[in-house]
């Protein structure tokens, strides 16, 4: 019921509560509680409501940036050149070798195939902690060196 005041979904609610026992039971000989296990418990559900809106926020916020970046790459495409575009995608491919073979694997595996951070954690045999910080390096990379490409052309 705390997940579902959180999250309004049934099924998520359920998912968050599962992933609360599982991350319990792995770990239940390092907690300790300083109440009882349904106050931590409570907490715990909470938390991982909060956590899990918060990364839906920011995926919605993502996703609106890439509408908005494809809406404008779209009017630009109609304008631009064939040549100028296909530089463009030589750049991004360039940009997107230029990252480490492995951190390059895992921002294929999510940006590419779509797969979840344990689906890329078991497929390349490392932590979900590892993914999320190949990611998040590998999206600070390109970050940079887009907004390097984008300082150039203008």
């Amino acid at each position: 019921m705390i997940a579902m005041d959180y999250v309004h979904d049934q099924f998520i609610a359920e998912d968050l509560v599962q992933e609360f026992f599982i991350n319990y039971w792995q770990r239940k000989d390092l907690v300790k509680f300083s109440s009882s296990f349904e106050a931590y418990a409570r907490r715990a559900v909470k938390y991982k409501s909060i956590d899990y809106l918060r990364k839906i926020a920011t995926a919605q916020k993502r996703n609106t940036m890439l509408a908005i970046s494809e809406a404008q790459l779209a009017i630009a495409d109609d304008t631009e050149d064939q040549d100028l575009q296909q530089q463009r995608y030589i750049k991004i491919i360039e940009m997107i070798q230029s990252l480490p073979e492995e951190r390059r694997k895992v921002f294929m595996l999510h940006a590419m195939d779509k797969l979840s951070h344990a689906q890329i954690a078991e497929k390349q045999s490392i932590s979900i902690n590892t993914v999320k910080t190949q990611l998040r390096r590998a999206y600070a990379a390109l970050r940079t060196k887009t907004l390097g490409l984008l300082i150039g052309i203008l």
